[in-house]
């Protein structure tokens, strides 16, 4: 009967050393997780300068220190008591948070998978104490000679449990992590020092300062930083504000998007969609903004209690906060960018001739879209239109490498008139540019409208990938190197991917620090800005990890470097740049379409034309 009732028990209270390495793994994932957890213990205290010091990518070592309140001898040990907690004292607490702790789990779990030592000290005390744990469990407690505030030394982490250090990344992608970490915490709390070291390197060194704008300065450089603006809105939801960049700057992910709530980094997916929200219709799908945001929300309009490492919140009114963020948005764009400030004044050059009139009353279109203004081209021959003046004299070399013409074929046929056996998109008998962005043309019984930017886009992703597949993009040298910062975390991955970026065209060089020195960029995006292209490789490379090799992600590379290279809406083209995109665009395959699925033209056929004009 015994043997009976031992046998259907299976559940079981687990022991305290399995439970404590269980609830560990919910908050230790990497170096980085430590760091992040001491850190946020110092600014809690008070902490004025933080000192973050690593050793074998924090395996080794990892020492985080203090100048703040310190603790007392009793609660130096208390703290490494799972929940032991000063932050929270009633269930009503955790719904009125003001820390960047609250759960009392830090400590415990950091404990239960390294050898810890805490040395501590208030300012009042003449002496201070000293804390070591192993594998969770008390080893030793002494007063000790200290400075006032803390320091923290995690010794051998994941050293009792081996199987979770196989999943750890390379050692520069784990100091990536770490530096990223640091930085981003440094651009919410300007008044601290922060000081990264690994080893005997200094990667990252900010003093403390007056406000955000000098942090700004500090991490991002002055360039970067000058580029962005400074925005704010208030509404009754909260408060908003931060910096933005232009609509003239895009990256291929959202990891230059730092949003902070109550002055907590989280990475919450209303907030980025509310941003990116803003910039409409100036941003491409996939392409995202730079953008440092801080939402102050009264701390029971946010539930932070969501997530095992803090990084999401929940909103309890999140329609009005996405509101808040994208009204702001909006509105210092449209400042900066002039948009909805009216129509333009008249000109000053007098009335316009008939023939200009009527080519600029353009097309209304339904549903409020606006008029279409035409620019006129060279009629059929090369005469310019009655009134207006001949057309500027645009060279081929103006448009990209990828879409230019033998000059021979540009200068036997006029600009507006389609060349004897074209395709589809060379017959077309175009009629001009649109918004400065897209090309009209006339195509037996419809109209053609093409998007510039996602034609070109297709065209040069198509002859980037089978350059590629015919065993390499062919290389344009630099006459003078380019120095671009590529940043602490992508630093390390670009340097491994050396030989296959060589493949894809760029001849890169190690030039200290997180720099490289381009001196080679593939020939077809040779006119497009080196540094820019490089920073979307690492952006790529970052996206796609260090274990899978740059050869297979090859497509997503040629396809984010074809966005940006390519002309832009707003780029104005003369007839013999538009004639050479159109036959550019017979060309290459799945020419519909650019890389990223959007359409590259759209047709109107005669009978929806005269439909809306009541004709039928």
């Amino acid at each position: 009967m015994q043997a009976v009732a031992q046998e259907s028990r299976r559940i079981r209270v687990l022991p305290p050393e399995v439970a404590d390495k269980i609830a560990a793994g919910e908050v230790v994932e990497r170096p980085a997780s430590v760091v992040k957890e001491l850190v946020e213990n110092a600014l809690d205290a008070g902490a004025r300068h933080i000192h973050i010091e690593l050793e074998d990518a924090g395996i080794g070592l990892i020492a985080v220190v203090d100048d703040g309140e310190g603790m007392s001898a009793e609660d130096a040990v208390c703290a490494f008591q799972r929940h032991a907690t000063s932050k929270v004292a009633c269930v009503d607490d955790l719904f009125r948070i003001t820390t960047l702790g609250f759960r009392g789990e830090a400590l415990a779990s950091i404990a239960a998978v390294s050898t810890t030592t805490l040395t501590t000290r208030r300012v009042e005390d003449l002496s201070g104490t000293q804390v070591l744990i192993r594998g969770g469990r008390v080893a030793d407690v002494r007063s000790a000679g200290t400075a006032a505030g803390t320091r923290v030394e995690v010794v051998d982490l994941f050293g009792n449990t081996p199987a979770r250090r196989k999943f750890l990344k390379a050692p520069p992608t784990e100091v990536g992590h770490v530096s990223e970490l640091v930085t981003r915490t440094a651009l919410a709390f300007p008044h601290v020092g922060f000081r990264l070291r690994h080893g005997s390197r200094t990667l990252l060194d900010h003093t403390a300062v007056a406000d955000g704008a000098e942090r700004l300065l500090q991490v991002l450089g002055h360039d970067r930083a000058t580029a962005m603006m400074p925005f704010h809105g208030r509404s009754p939801a909260g408060a908003i504000r931060g910096w933005l960049s232009g609509s003239h700057f895009s990256v291929p992910s959202p990891r230059h998007i730092f949003t902070y709530v109550n002055g907590r980094y989280v990475r919450d997916k209303l907030v980025s969609h509310a941003l990116v929200a803003g910039y409409s219709t100036l941003l491409m799908h996939g392409r995202y903004p730079a953008a440092v945001v801080f939402i102050d929300v009264a701390t029971e309009e946010v539930d932070v209690n969501v997530h095992p490492a803090k990084s999401e919140v929940r909103f309890r009114r999140g329609g009005a906060v996405h509101d808040l963020i994208t009204r702001a948005v909006m509105e210092r764009l449209r400042a900066s960018t002039g948009l909805g400030t009216g129509p333009a004044a008249p000109s000053a050059a007098g009335e316009p001739t008939e023939a200009l009139t009527q080519l600029s009353m353009g097309l209304r279109l339904p549903g409020g879209m606006g008029a279409l203004r035409l620019v006129p081209l060279p009629a059929v021959g090369g005469a310019p239109a009655a009134g207006l003046a001949p057309a500027p004299p645009w060279p081929l070399d103006a448009l990209h490498p990828a879409t230019r013409l033998p000059v021979e074929a540009a200068t036997a046929t006029p600009a507006a008139a389609p060349p004897a056996g074209a395709g589809f998109f060379a017959s077309l008998r175009v009629i001009g540019q649109a918004f400065d962005g897209y090309v009209i043309g006339e195509n037996g019984g419809a109209l053609v409208v093409i998007d510039q930017h996602a034609a070109h886009e297709r065209v040069t992703f198509e002859r980037l990938r089978h350059a590629y597949a015919d065993g390499g993009v062919n290389q344009q040298r630099l006459l003078i190197p380019v120095i671009v910062d590529v940043g602490a975390q992508a630093a390390p991955l670009l340097a491994e991917h050396l030989a296959d970026l060589h493949s894809l065209g760029f001849e890169l060089e190690p030039f200290g620090g997180s720099s490289f020195a381009v001196r080679g960029v593939p020939a077809l995006l040779g006119d497009a800005d080196p540094a820019t292209l490089v920073r979307d490789l690492a952006e790529e490379l970052i996206d796609a990890g260090r274990s899978r090799r740059l050869t297979q992600a090859a497509e997503a590379v040629l396809a984010r470097l074809a966005c940006h290279s390519a002309v832009r809406v707003g780029q104005s083209l003369g007839p013999e740049q538009i004639r050479a995109l159109l036959t550019a665009m017979d060309s290459v395959e799945f020419a519909g379409n650019c890389p990223h699925g959007r359409p590259a033209f759209i047709t109107l056929p005669r009978t929806d034309l005269e439909r809306l004009f009541k004709r039928t």
